[in-house]
Order: C-alpha cells, then sequence, then structure tokens
C-alpha cells in the first residue's frame, strides 16, 4: 500500500496547473470522464426529489461503487500486477484527493482583480457584493475545510480500509454536495449524516496540524467552533483563525477568532498553513501504512 501511496504523493506535487494547463489529473482524463464527475451526473436525476427513503438509495450509491472499486483493483492486481498495478492504484487514489486545487489558484490570483470570482468557484457563499476582507476570509476558510474534505480524509480512509476506502469518503462528500443541504431535509440526510461520520476524526486531526503550524497560539479559540452549524467544519476553520491571529467571518453566520478580517498577507500565511498541515498528515500516513504493513 506504501507505493501506491508515494505514486498518489507524487502526482499531487506535479498537480500544478501552470505546469499542466489545469491539473494533472484533469489533464490525463478530461473532466467530462472523471469518475467523480460521472457519478455526480449519474446520482443528479435521483436528487431531483424525494423523501428519506429515495435519500437512503442515493447514499446506497456510494459503498456501491467503492465495492466495485475493490473489485477493479482486485482484477487488476490478479491479472496485470506488478509495477503498473502500483501505477493504477496510485493513480485511481490521486484521483481520491487534492489540496492544490485550491492553494494554486487563489495564491496566484490573489493580488489581481478577479480573486473573488476564483474564490467564489470553491464556496458556497454569493461574494458579488462582498468587502475584501470577508472575500479574504471565505478563501481561508475554504481552503481549510477542504484540507479536511479533499486530502485529510481521502487518506485516512485508504490507510483504514485501502482504495475502496478512499473513493467511498470521495463519493460520500460529493453526495454532500450534491443532496446534503439543510434544504433538502430527509433527502439529504443520510448522505450528510454519513459524510459527518467519515469526517468526524479527520476535522479534529486537521485542527491539530493546523494549529501545531501555527505554533499553537490562540488555541483557546479553538472553542468557538460551535459557532459554525456543521460539527466538523467548525474545527478546522477556528484552528485557522488561531494560527492566523484573525477573524473568519461568514456575515449573518458566524464570526471565529479575534482582530481583523484577514488581510493578503494572512491568505498567504493560511495557504501555507494547509500546504504544510497537509505535507504533515502526508508523513503520518506513510508511518502508518508503513507500520500497517510490517505488523499486521
Amino acid at each position: 500500500m506504501i507505493e501506491p501511496l508515494l505514486v498518489a504523493l507524487l502526482l499531487e506535487i506535479l498537480d500544478v496547473p501552470r505546469w499542466w494547463r489545469g491539473h494533472l489529473v484533469s489533464r490525463l482524463i478530461p473532466p467530462q470522464i472523471h469518475p467523480v464527475s460521472l457519478y455526480y451526473r449519474l446520482i443528479a436525476p435521483l436528487a431531483r426529489g424525494g423523501g428519506l427513503r429515495r435519500g437512503l438509495l442515493i447514499a446506497s450509491t456510494a459503498p456501491a461503487v467503492a465495492a466495485a472499486v475493490a473489485v477493479f483493483m482486485w482484477l487488476v492486481n490478479k491479472h496485470v500486477g506488478g509495477l503498473a498495478a502500483v501505477l493504477i492504484e496510485g493513480y485511481m487514489l490521486k484521483l481520491t484527493f487534492s489540496i492544490t486545487h485550491i492553494i494554486y489558484p487563489c495564491l496566484w490570483r490573489l493580488s489581481k482583480p478577479d480573486f473573488p470570482r476564483v474564490v467564489q468557484e470553491f464556496v458556497r457563499r454569493d461574494l458579488s457584493n462582498a468587502s475584501r476582507g470577508h472575500v479574504n476570509s471565505a478563501c481561508i476558510e475554504t481552503a481549510a475545510e477542504s484540507l479536511v474534505d479533499s486530502f485529510i480524509s481521502p487518506l485516512f480512509w485508504y490507510a483504514i480500509l485501502g482504495l475502496p476506502g478512499a473513493w467511498l469518503q470521495r463519493l460520500v462528500n460529493t453526495l454532500d454536495g450534491l443532496v446534503g443541504s439543510p434544504e433538502r431535509g430527509r433527502l439529504g440526510a443520510p448522505s450528510a449524516y454519513l459524510d459527518t461520520a467519515m469526517n468526524y476524526i479527520p476535522a479534529r486531526v486537521a485542527a491539530l496540524l493546523i494549529l501545531a503550524v501555527g505554533g499553537f497560539r490562540n488555541a483557546q479559540w479553538l472553542s468557538q467552533r460551535r459557532a459554525v452549524p456543521s460539527i466538523n467544519a467548525g474545527w478546522p476553520i477556528a484552528a485557522m483563525a488561531a494560527a492566523l491571529g484573525v477573524m473568519l467571518e461568514k456575515p449573518g453566520a458566524y464570526s471565529l477568532g479575534g482582530g481583523s478580517l484577514p488581510d493578503e498577507g494572512a491568505v498567504r500565511r493560511g495557504l501555507a498553513a494547509t500546504a504544510l498541515a497537509a505535507a504533515a498528515w502526508s508523513a503520518v500516513i506513510m508511518l502508518i501504512i508503513w507500520i500497517k504493513c510490517q505488523y499486521f
């Protein structure tokens, strides 16, 4: 398992949009046939309406596809094997995670007039009339949340359940984005609860890593996490506010931390903290998998 992980992490390092005119994964697999995109388009018609029974059906598709991934890799290892199997598993693992997709675009456009438009692509709130401080806050918040959903959690479940675990987390997270909002009611409840369960530990690990990167400054601010409606999202966002010593605010919803809204320098430090936390987690996961392979 450690060899495919090394392949996936190498691809993450190489996943620099300016080098590939888009992300490395997107260049090798066009977005139209990216597995997650295909899955989203397949499930979307089911999500147009319904209640709890429809919601349970939608949520059940994630473990079903994860099981299909397990069968696929079993066939690959049986009939292909060797280096090719390692490369296939490593690439399929890379399809489940990325933090560069947020760090690079936000960093490169930070001083440009279109920065609010770039941030808007990653957040679920309207930034058209937001102040620059609130745009900066949204950028930092989404980087902190994505550290959990798009990096720490997939690798966490890879260490526990292998490639099917990483894919299960990615698909569940996709369903949460599709139907998991409170407005979808009972239809989205199964997917939302499953996403919450799968990200429960990773969210708290992310908070610890972010606080560590920031030297555990203002650690008491972590208690403010309860202001965020999501029991998971509040952890990395509050930790990031503490590490940067700024206020992160979604107007009308919550305000975490202290001091003023983040300026451009705070955004740079927030993106750097996200990258450092991701690097630290990569090292931890490699150690966990090495121990697992040696003794279990």
